[in-house]
């Protein structure tokens, strides 16, 4: 047993952060609220009621979301400030603003909707094709969808390794459509060598979760059929942003926070010219 991780709990958050690692040693996914954790959720709860829980700046400025509160607590804030994955924002804007523009976008780990509401909210794509596990999550996206007055979409289960099967890509050809994939490892197993060749004219942005697995593998796939750029989570900039004036430092940095375990990168796939 490593008793690096229990001292290291312990000097973080006391006797909470002990019984946690115990708790995971002993197979329970069950935490206790640690002080922090505790923070972080009453200060999302504050946020989405003084927002009524409209995104307040970005891409999806002004766009209604419900967050769902089953995977983590630790990002509220950050999706109803607009800071969330700000970055994964920009590069939607610079491609839908380009020549690579695209009709389609395809969400594989939607969760509540932040990165496929939001785009459709404000007509960046002509139609929104959601993939998610998550029942919870699944009911607030299709509310998010209708408190926006969004029509243009589809909503499917778990994306399986043949999710390119699936008759939508009959419809919305594979070639017009954007691909934001978040998978939680599960990128690494869907996206296949047949599964890469038949998305080589789509444009994709991928979350990689290299906690899981190495990435080399799949980026020489990738590398085959697309040039590829990688980026990381940079700066935050809470100036512009008037719900937060009224709270302190601590506070509003907490608020800009993701919750992430660690540095994350995501891929930029950009096919190469014939």
């Amino acid at each position: 047993m490593n008793l690096k991780k229990f001292i290291y709990a312990y000097e973080r958050h006391g006797f909470i952060g002990f019984l946690n690692v115990l708790l995971g040693k002993l197979g329970f996914k069950k935490r206790l609220k640690t002080p922090i954790d505790k923070l972080i959720f009453q200060l999302g709860a504050r946020i989405e009621t003084l927002s009524k829980n409209k995104i307040q700046s970005g891409l999806y400025a002004d766009t209604y979301l419900e967050i769902s509160k089953k995977w983590s607590i630790h990002d509220t804030s950050s999706k109803i400030l607009g800071l969330y994955e700000k970055e994964v924002q920009d590069q939607i804007y610079q491609i839908q603003n380009s020549n690579n523009k695209k009709k389609y976008l395809i969400n594989i780990g939607a969760g509540e909707g932040f990165h496929i509401v939001g785009p459709l909210k404000k007509k960046l794509f002509e139609f929104g094709v959601a993939f998610e596990i998550d029942v919870t999550s699944k009911k607030l996206l299709i509310k998010n969808m209708e408190e926006n007055n969004i029509n243009q979409y589809e909503i499917f289960d778990k994306a399986e390794i043949n999710f390119l099967e699936n008759q939508i890509f009959l419809k919305n050809k594979i070639e017009d459509c954007l691909f934001i994939i978040d998978i939680e490892g599960d990128e690494f197993k869907i996206l296949n060598n047949d599964n890469v060749k038949k998305l080589r004219n789509s444009i994709l942005i991928i979350e990689i979760h290299e906690f899981i697995s190495s990435p080399d593998i799949l980026y020489k796939k990738l590398s085959e059929f697309f040039n590829i750029s990688k980026f990381t989570t940079e700066s935050r900039d809470l100036s512009k942003i008037e719900i937060v004036n009224d709270f302190n430092d601590y506070e509003r940095w907490i608020m800009a926070s993701e919750g992430r375990q660690g540095r994350m990168e995501w891929l930029v796939c950009l096919p190469k010219k014939n």
